[in-house]
This record gives C-alpha cells, sequence and structure tokens, in this order.
C-alpha cells in the first residue's frame, strides 16, 4: 500500500497545536521528550520517542511530528533506520507491521503483521549489512527488500527452526552474528541457504553463552557483543580473534551499541561513551541539561561532526562540533503515554496517568498531571509540587463547571489533592477530611471515583478491601464551604471495591461496584448533615423479567434529558426513570434493540463489547468507548450508528479504549486509549440559553477550502438557514446542540459563488432571533 505524504515535508513548520482544529479532523497527544532512536537522513533528522517519530529540519529548524494522521500505518513504533543508498526511512513496529518512507510517500509492508505467528512479531532492530536490511525479530531474522517493498527472506534461527528472539545483527568478513535471548548465533555470511537453521551455530567460547545478548557490533575488526543481565550487570565483551575479554569494566547498564563516522558508542543508563579505534582512547558525554537528568539511548555522529543523541528525558539532543553547548527540541505533548482518567473545563483539559491493575493493586505511578492550556502541554509533577510525590497512581480528576481554575485530584493511596490554576492549595487524607485509610494509622487512602455536583460540592468514594473492615464511610463529600462528611454505607453497599461516582441533575449519586457488583444508588437529599432522610440502595442489572443482565459494571453517564447510561461487559443498557430507583422494587434497566442483516432479526446495542467509557455531547448523542472494538457515536436514542472509529479506519490510536471526555464549546472529544491520547473534533457543542458569541469559522471561506463550515454559540438545536445576500434560500439545517455545520454547498450539491452569505438563526418559536454572514471568496 502506499499514501502520499503530500505537503509533510514541503511545510515543514515548528510543531504547534492549532487553536481550532478543523470539524472531522483529529490531532495526537502522545509524549515526545522520551527520545529513543535517531536516524540523520541528510538536511532531516528522525527521532523516535515513546510515543511516536518526530523530525528536525536542518534547513528551517523545524520540529514535526510524523502519525497515522499523516498516513503513518500504526502506532507503536519499536525502531528506525536510515537506508541512505536508497534514501528510505525503515519503520520497524512492535507488532510486526513495517513502513518504508521513499521521496515523500509512505509504503506500508503489512507481511509479518498479517502472518499468524505464536508469540513476538516485534521488529526490536533494523540493520544494514553491504546493503542488505537486515530485521531483527521476535521470531528470528527477516531480509527485507527495501527497494521493491517486499519480504526476501526469513530465517528461524533456533534449534530444531523454532523461533528465537533476536535483538540485534552484524557481520565481519565471514559471519554473519546474531543476538539473541538464548546466546550468539553464527553463520557465513555467504552461504545462499541461510534459511536452513542447521546452517546457524551457537558461539560457546563466551561466557553465560546461552543466556541473553541485546547488542552487537564488528568495529576496528573486533567482534563486540553486550550480555545483557537485567539487573545493573551488563558487561561489554571483545574478541580478540580466539577469546573474549570484558572490554570496560566500567560499563553497568548498556542501552546501546553503535558504530558511527569511524567511532564506537556505548550508551549508558546516564552518559554515552564513545572510544576511538586503535587506541580506544574514550571521551564520555553526559549532563545535556542543567534542570533534566540526561537518560541517552540511541547516538550518531553526522559528517560535520554534530553528535545527536536520543534522550530519553530530552527528545533530540545535539552537540554541534566544536561547543560544549547542548541543544536540545521535540514536539509538545504531555509526558508520558499513559492516561486514565480526562477533565475538562475553562479551555483546557487536565489528565492524569495512573493506574490500577487487574486486581484493583497499585502500579505506584509518580503523582503528576498533565495540563493542556492555550494548545500546549505541561506536566506538573513533584518537582513543582512536593506533595505529589505522596499522590501515587492518580487515577481521577475533577474539575469544577462553575469554577474551573479548581481541580481536584484523586490518588490510589495518596487521597485527594485541590489544585487551583495549577498550585497547590491543599492535600485531603484522614487527619483533615472525613477520608479513611485501609489500613489503620497508614497513610494509604484508595481514591476510587470522584464527580462534582451542581452545588459545587466535590463526591468521593474511597476504596476498601475485601471485607472493608477499615473503610466504613465508602462515599465522602467535601461540601463547597471546605467541610467534609463521611457516609458510613458499608452494610448497604457490601463489601468489596468501590469505582466512578456521577452526580445526576436531580440528586442521586451513582456508584460503580467494581468485580461484577452492579451499581449503588444514593441521595442525601440536599441535606448533607442530615442522614435520616437519606435514600440508599444497591442496583443490580435487571431486565423488565427480573433476570440479571450483567453486574459487570465499567461505565456510568446522564444524558442531557437526565436518563442514566451503564456500560458493562454485555453492551450498554439505560434507565428511563431513574428518579424512581428507590421507590420501584423492579427497578429494571432497558436495552436497545438494533436490526441486523436478518430479516425480523435484532442485537442488543454493542452487546458483544466491553463499554469502558461513556460521554454525552451537547447534541445529546452517545460516545461509547470499548475495550476492544474502538469507539461508537451512537444518535441521541442509542438506535442508530452515527461514526464507528478503529485503528483500522481512522488515526485512533487503539481499540482499546479507557475514557472518553468532551469539550462542551468547543466539540473536540478526547480519547484517551492504551497507546496514548487522541482527540477528534465533533460536530456538537454544547447549546446556549440564549444566543451568545455567535460566529462562524473559517470566515473569510478561501478558495480551495473543503473543509465544513461550523456556527457555534447557537441556541440549543436553533433551526439555522443561510441565504445568499440577495435573499435566495440556499442550505437550512439544524444545530446539533450550540453549532450547526455546512459544507459550503447548495441544495443542489455545488459549492456556492464569492459573495456575502446571510446566516439566519432561531429557536423553535422564532422568540429569539440571531444573524450573522460568512464570506466566501472562490
Amino acid at each position: 500500500m502506499r499514501l502520499s505524504l503530500k505537503v509533510l515535508f514541503v511545510l515543514l513548520v515548528h510543531q504547534t497545536l492549532f487553536s481550532q482544529v478543523p470539524i472531522g479532523q483529529w490531532r495526537v497527544h502522545l509524549p515526545y521528550a522520551t527520545g529513543l532512536n535517531v536516524e540523520i537522513a541528510g538536511n532531516k533528522v528522525y527521532c523516535l520517542s515513546s510515543g511516536g517519530l518526530f523530525l528536525y529540519s536542518l534547513d528551517d529548524n523545524s520540529t514535526k511530528s510524523l502519525t497515522k494522521i499523516d498516513g503513518l500505518s500504526d502506532v507503536v513504533i519499536n525502531t528506525i533506520k536510515y537506508i541512505p543508498e536508497k534514501n528510505t526511512l525503515v519503520i520497524g513496529y512492535e507488532n510486526g507491521n513495517i513502513d518504508l518512507i521513499q521521496d515523500n510517500v509512505i509504503y506500508n509492508i503489512a507481511d509479518i503483521y498479517r502472518k499468524p505467528i505464536t508469540g513476538s512479531k516485534s521488529i526490536n532492530n533494523i540493520s544494514l549489512i553491504n546493503g542488505v536490511t537486515y530485521l531483527s525479530c521476535g521470531f528470528g531474522i527477516v531480509v527485507l527488500d527495501v527497494e521493491r517493498h517486499e519480504i526476501k527472506d526469513t530465517y528461524y534461527i533456533g534449534p530444531g527452526g523454532v523461533y528465537m528472539d533476536v535483538s540485534d545483527i552484524c557481520a565481519d568478513d565471514t559471519f554473519l552474528y546474531a543476538a539473541t535471548s538464548a546466546g550468539i548465533y553464527k553463520a557465513y555470511k555467504d552461504d545462499p541457504n541461510l534459511v536452513n537453521f542447521a546452517n546457524w551455530s551457537k558461539i560457546l567460547n563466551i561466557r553465560n553463552n546461552s543466556k541473553k545478548f541485546s547488542r552487537l557490533a564488528f568495529f576496528d575488526s573486533h567482534l563486540f557483543a553486550v550480555y545483557d543481565d537485567n539487573a545493573n550487570k551488563d558487561t561489554l565483551y571483545i574478541n580478540n580473534g580466539s577469546s573474549w575479554t570484558c572490554f570496560d569494566t566500567s560499563l553497568k547498564v548498556i542501552n546501546n551499541l553503535i558504530i558511527s563516522q569511524n567511532k564506537l558508542i556505548v550508551v549508558e543508563d546516564y552518559y554515552l561513551k564513545t572510544y576511538e579505534p586503535v587506541s580506544y582512547n574514550s571521551n564520555t558525554y553526559s549532563s545535556f541539561s542543567s534542570s533534566v537528568y540526561s537518560k541517552p539511548r540511541d547516538a550518531e555522529f553526522s559528517s560535520d561532526g554534530t553528535f545527536w543523541i536520543a534522550d530519553n528525558n530530552l527528545g533530540l539532543v545535539w552537540l554541534k562540533s566544536g561547543s560544549w553547548t547542548y541543544e536540545f527540541t521535540h514536539p509538545n505533548g504531555p509526558a508520558k503515554i499513559n492516561s486514565i482518567s480526562i477533565g475538562i473545563g475553562g479551555g483546557q483539559a487536565w489528565v492524569v496517568p495512573g493506574g490500577r491493575n487487574s486486581s484493583w493493586g497499585n502500579f505506584w505511578n509518580p503523582g503528576e498531571v498533565y495540563r493542556f492550556k492555550d494548545q500546549n502541554w505541561s506536566t506538573i509533577a513533584s518537582g513543582q509540587i512536593s506533595e505529589l510525590g505522596l499522590m501515587p497512581d492518580i487515577c481521577e480528576v475533577a474539575v469544577n463547571p462553575n469554577n474551573t481554575s479548581q481541580v481536584f485530584l484523586g490518588s490510589y493511596g495518596g487521597g485527594v489533592m485541590e489544585l487551583n490554576n495549577g498550585n497547590f492549595v491543599a492535600r485531603y487524607n484522614e487527619n483533615n477530611s472525613s477520608l479513611q485509610n485501609i489500613i489503620p494509622n497508614a497513610p494509604y487512602i484508595r481514591v476510587g471515583g470522584m464527580t462534582i455536583d451542581n452545588s459545587q460540592n466535590l463526591w468521593v468514594t474511597v476504596c476498601g478491601d475485601v471485607s472493608n473492615a477499615n473503610v466504613t464511610d465508602l462515599i465522602n463529600v467535601r461540601q463547597s464551604n471546605g467541610h467534609w462528611k463521611g457516609f458510613s454505607v458499608k452494610e448497604d453497599m457490601g463489601a468489596g471495591l468501590v469505582g466512578k461516582i456521577i452526580a445526576a441533575k436531580n440528586g442521586i449519586k451513582w456508584v460503580i461496584l467494581v468485580k461484577g457488583r452492579g451499581l449503588y444508588a444514593f441521595n442525601e437529599n440536599g441535606t448533607i448533615d442530615d442522614v435520616n432522610d437519606d435514600q440508599k440502595k444497591y442496583v443490580s442489572i435487571i431486565d423488565e423479567n427480573g433476570d440479571v443482565i450483567s453486574n459487570e459494571v465499567f461505565s456510568i453517564a446522564e444524558d442531557n434529558e437526565g436518563l442514566i447510561w451503564v456500560g458493562t461487559n454485555k453492551g450498554v443498557v439505560f434507565y428511563y426513570n431513574p428518579e424512581n430507583v428507590f421507590d420501584n422494587p423492579l427497578f429494571y434497566a432497558q436495552q436497545i434493540k438494533i436490526p441486523n442483516e436478518n430479516p425480523g432479526q435484532a442485537n442488543y446495542l454493542l452487546e458483544a463489547e466491553t463499554v469502558t467509557a461513556i460521554a454525552v455531547d451537547g447534541a445529546n448523542r452517545k460516545w461509547f468507548g470499548t475495550e476492544s472494538g474502538g469507539v461508537f457515536l451512537m444518535s441521541p436514542d442509542g438506535t442508530k450508528e452515527l461514526l464507528h472509529f478503529t485503528k483500522e479506519n481512522s488515526p485512533l490510536l487503539s481499540n482499546t479504549i479507557v475514557a472518553i471526555t468532551i469539550d462542551p464549546n468547543s466539540g473536540e472529544v478526547f480519547i484517551a486509549t492504551d497507546k496514548g491520547l487522541i482527540s477528534y473534533r465533533s460536530t456538537a457543542t454544547a447549546g446556549q440559553e440564549s444566543f451568545h458569541e455567535v460566529y462562524a469559522f473559517p470566515n473569510p471561506v478561501k478558495p480551495g477550502y473543503d473543509g465544513l463550515i461550523a456556527i457555534r454559540g447557537l441556541i440549543t438545536d436553533a433551526h439555522v438557514k443561510i441565504t445568499d445576500i440577495a435573499g435566495n434560500l440556499v442550505y437550512s439545517t439544524n444545530a446539533e446542540g450550540g453549532q450547526a455545520i455546512w459544507d459550503g454547498k447548495n441544495f443542489s450539491g455545488e459549492k456556492v459563488q464569492t459573495g456575502v452569505y446571510m446566516v439566519f438563526c432561531t429557536n423553535d418559536d422564532g422568540s429569539k432571533k440571531y444573524i450573522t454572514k460568512i464570506l466566501f471568496i472562490n
């Protein structure tokens, strides 16, 4: 497959995030400071990070990320290699996919990706040896024909021809060598039958000859090999022709071994060492920045002597020949791929990267929060707020909709933190709140969920253990006046873990009971301090016959009409009359039937999917994120599929969705996946009670523009009519929430002519009106 990069290499402008993402367009939010590989390609330098690939142009000193939006076929890149003779960048992915970038065109080679291989298909490394491109893979060695865009050969070199994890390949004048998880193998490089495993043999005269070797290099007529101990005791061996000896005893953690411009480069955890041939005199490079630790992962010298480094904290680093001042760059993005919860308000997005394992135990990720403000990402960590060091695994974030400068962070182990405009206000624990430790007198408070109600009260669920012996107040509230109160609901809620909580408009709080225990409904009836009128009930998710649909609940949301939507491992259910939860003994959920291809038959909405995320947009449409099926956009009543995004048909980073949150003002849908964060500019925004700051964009519509035109700031579901300056009607539509969309064409499907067009907007009864204009220049 081939895909043109269009103006990707022609318009290399500095990487910025546009303030107005076009409707129907995507943008990725990935970390680029975590450099892994660097490749010099003429007047461009490619740098691979944990978040993806970017390039730096030497012509204009610009930086540009390259993603699926730009035409790459996949997301998780393991390694890159530039082939100068073919002017080709080879991109190797974790899942075996391969992309070639040649002359501004992307070619995809998906043979390995599609092949049914048991075990890893990962492309670990790419080597160019005597004009031949070798791929070190999780199952063996692949020979790639870069010119013909095809796989030429595959070598399974393990005993009996079994798969073997190969991490690197090099060659001397006689042999081809492969570093594997079970030692170093060699074969005559000119052997015409390298596909025969019997022609590969293990090198036995080196220590640890049956253990993992990670890197190889042939330098100064000697073979070098890195023994990977995985315990800060790596060893770099050198072969003197008959035996192996340790080359440099000062090296302990060796991340890479490179030959560049007749120098041997050894990449340690926090520094690099370069060695000259013959003498093996060395230079050490470290401390690239005065404020951030250096963590080099790859390096290469260019012909002018510039030292280029991929650094895991700084992105792309370089040191010009004769200079001792390092420079560095990377596209803007959050610090890490992880994102488990997203809060939006005041034109800002807050993302937290904590986590819980499948047993609801800790990952112990450091306390951090990523802030997207003015179209740029910044990180708030313990270096800025020391108390974040006491907040491991921040899994929840809540933004006060009435005071968007107030943000709360919930930690799975460290309680709750309050920020104001990104500044520390307080950390709430057992000493200054009603939050309870899972272990008596131990600072370990596990937040399960957080939400803010219409009265600006923060509601927090706290996870106990199997018995909840020490956590009786599983629901807590921080009132708008700052006072805390806990609610002892242990007996009603039952033992076990509690998850997310939402506060419905009618005052009822809905709590997810994890591990197959359904839901819990709670209402303090507006009197937080009076527990006598509290209403509470365990809710099993049953149908009208009393049969359990599924109590494996993963997500919950209230829509614009007050209906409660619940995501389970068997699709979606909803409650049409949620206010009756406490009164109706047979409080049952409803399922939506979707006709299938068989006449007279239907399926329940997403019944084959585990629905992990639910968000409701300004037009009351439902966005459903799933565990393995991507994202579904459904009509307000859930009966019609409007969009279905997967990693196969869109730039979506993964089909595993963790969270979805929508910016009500812009309509931008932020989607957290297990591979990172991406957003999509939707057609719907939140509607207004009156016309407010109405405007159209783009305006003027310039020649060549073929995208959608949005009219924003409208009354909910406004009626919109568009006429030319003479009053002739050319288009009419209804707003989706607070935004109407026009493709710039008349009723006949023809693009309108140059001129001014009037936009007339009204509510249902015509009592509220607004007029704006759009200029077309064709």
